[in-house]
Formats: structure tokens, sequence, C-alpha cells
């Protein structure tokens, strides 16, 4: 049988799903079947010969049972209806993010909180992602930096002076900007101790932060640069990705300090 004959008929009555819940919670005759989903016997009867016919349902001994090939069919089902509830729901933040929103888990997204800007409050995700740095509650921090922006700088310092471990990776663009608008921003952060600066030889796109490898934030920029969206979720499947994106970009990206111009200037090589 074609495969998407199977899902179209899987999917055009929603009755056949609940069907197939219920088997996976317990087996049940025909008639006591149609009590606990509320159906007609006829409309169950005719689900059920369907999903028999398709190996996803089998009768023994007058009940009806959730098979093997039925058990995975179904979680597949799920797992694509909340995929296609996550993308719908949070469409723009993750048409922001680009490639690499590509890659994140659907359940990363599912069970971490989404703080969007909006046209009353055009500052909603850098406010949040400022609160949360401001409230200093951990003690090793990683990310990347795609903007140059006073706020952050400002939120960043106090980091800095608690000796909080900071990793930052920020690609040419920022650090120019960081040199040119933020000086003294910029050199703070050169001489602090705690501070690991890297630079990413491409144009970072997205933002991100792991405090203590326990709590990820993941910002969403639009083409000019502002922030539209954050995510923040201490959830495993969010960490782990959180932790790979990192990886691969510190893994591309050099220190600053082996840069002739840092080297030269006479700034801590830490």
């Amino acid at each position: 049988m074609d495969p998407q004959e199977d899902i179209a008929f899987l999917a055009g009555s929603p009755n056949r799903v609940y069907l197939l819940r219920e088997l996976r919670e317990r087996p049940g005759r025909g008639a006591e079947l149609a009590r606990r989903c509320s159906l007609p016997r006829s409309t169950v009867h005719r689900c059920l010969d369907g999903l028999a016919t398709r190996g996803w349902v089998e009768k023994s001994n007058g009940q009806h049972r959730l098979t093997a090939p039925g058990e995975l069919v179904l979680s597949a089902y799920e797992d694509l209806a909340e995929t296609i509830a996550v993308s719908t729901t949070h469409r723009e933040m993750l048409t922001q993010l680009g490639d690499i929103g590509r890659t994140l888990p659907t359940e990363a997204i599912a069970e971490a909180s989404v703080i969007e800007a909006t046209p009353e409050n055009p500052y909603a995700t850098i406010e949040h992602y400022v609160d949360v740095l401001k409230s200093g509650s951990f003690d090793r921090m990683r990310g990347i930096v795609p903007i140059s922006a006073r706020l952050l700088n400002d939120a960043g310092r106090p980091l800095l002076e608690a000796n909080v471990g900071i990793e930052i990776v920020i690609d040419e663009g920022v650090l120019e900007t960081a040199r040119e608008s933020h000086p003294d921003a910029h050199q703070f952060g050169l001489d602090s101790e705690t501070l690991a600066l890297y630079v990413h030889p491409q144009t970072l796109s997205f933002g991100l932060a792991i405090l203590d490898a326990e709590r990820a934030l993941v910002g969403a920029y639009d083409e000019q640069g502002n922030p539209r969206a954050c995510l923040d979720g201490t959830n495993d499947a969010l960490i782990e990705w959180a932790n790979e994106a990192y990886e691969c970009h510190r893994q591309e990206a050099a220190p600053i300090e082996a840069r002739p111009e840092i080297t030269n200037s006479g700034a801590s090589t830490r």
C-alpha cells in the first residue's frame, strides 16, 4: 500500500487517531471502545477495519489491540503534529534564525519560553536578555553575540567585575563596532582576566548564551540586526543543541589575542 495513502487515511479523521490513542492505553472490544470514545459503533468498526487492514491494530480473543507498527505510526504522527504546531506558532522566530533554526529540535522549542518583540514593546527581547544577565545567578557563561550594543555592555560589566567566567564569540563587524562605538567597554573587556573573546571569520546571524550549562537563550535578529525573539529554556534538548552550536562556532573562531593589532597594543593575552 502507498505510504501517502496511509498518511492520508490516518490524517483524514481524528477518530482514527483517537482510537489508536485509546488502544495505546489498553485493549478493548468494539462496543467498549465506542463508549470510551463517545462514538457510534458503526464509526468505530469502520475505523478499526481500516486500522487493522494496515496492520496497526489486531484483534485477539475479541479485543482490539495496538500493534508495534501501530505504536510507531502513532508516535510519528504525534511528533509531526507537534512539529507543525511549534513551527506555526513560532514561524517568525524560526525564519529569522535562518539556517541555524533548521537544526533546532522541536522539543527544544516546545518546552521553552519564547519572548518576542511586539509593536507595543519592540525591546521586549533585549530587555529579557539583559534582565537574565543582571540576575547574575550563574558562574560561567558562553555565548555568541552578533551585535554590539550599550545595553549588553552595561549588563556584562558587573559580571566581569564579579569574576564570572565568560567566553564570547563575535564577528569582524561586531569587533569593529565595539572598537569605534564603545571603546571604553571594549578595552575593559580586553583587560579582564575572566573574559575570553573569539572572532569568527563569518558574519554571525544569531545570538546564544549558555549559563552554567543549565540554561540557554537563543536570540533571533532581523536583517537590520534588531533582536526580534528570544528562546529561553532549561530542557535537555535545548541545552544539548546549544552546546553543539556554540562549540562548532567556537572552534571556527580565533582568540582575539592572536590578532596582531591586539598583541601589539600591549593588551593582556591571558
